[in-house]
């Protein structure tokens, strides 16, 4: 499939089977919220969790990113856990689990359970397809810019060495 004729469209179709016909590392990035734990009724549509996730794979880029925002039901007073079942999938086909982040979403349904919190949020496991090319930070003032950090030093922990090699570089003003 020319995946060029496809560039900000939407296609209808079962998602399998249009994925089926796009070419082999075509798309820099997916992102979705699939249905989850049978908690709609789609009209007799069912969702084929590792048909879906292995078709990603394979469209995916080298580099490519792939957000799956989900959640999980809660049945007989425990969370389902299928979230973390699914992103533990996504690794076992060959997708690095780049970030977990946190939806907060904005005008959450109420808890019908007494016992329990309200459920404001769903997870969103960014994968990635080898190492992600582009990554576009999210920049924030710093509190403290311009700070000299005297007698800081930096520790390398992820060679876990711990011996302090040189000075800490001013506050700049994002972070």
């Amino acid at each position: 499939m020319n995946i060029e004729k496809y560039l900000n469209q939407i296609i209808e179709g079962n998602c399998v089977e249009v994925m089926k016909q796009f070419d082999n590392d075509v798309i820099d990035l997916t992102v979705t919220s699939p249905p989850y734990d049978d908690l709609r009724n789609y009209k007799g549509y069912v969702f084929p969790f590792e048909d879906i996730a292995k078709e990603l794979f394979r469209i995916t880029k080298q580099g490519g990113v792939v957000v799956w925002v989900v959640n999980d039901a809660t049945i007989e007073g425990s969370e389902t856990g299928t979230s973390f079942k699914q992103a533990l999938y996504f690794k076992e086909i060959g997708f690095n689990l780049h970030d977990t982040m946190i939806f907060r979403k904005k005008n959450p349904i109420p808890q019908i359970y007494r016992k329990r919190y309200n459920n404001e949020f769903e997870f969103m496991f960014v994968f990635s397809k080898g190492v992600v090319k582009t990554h576009n930070q999210i920049m924030v003032d710093s509190l403290h810019v311009g700070l000299q950090l005297n007698g800081t030093t930096y520790k390398n922990y992820s060679k876990n060495e711990q011996v302090r090699e040189k000075m800490a570089n001013p506050v700049k003003e994002k972070k």
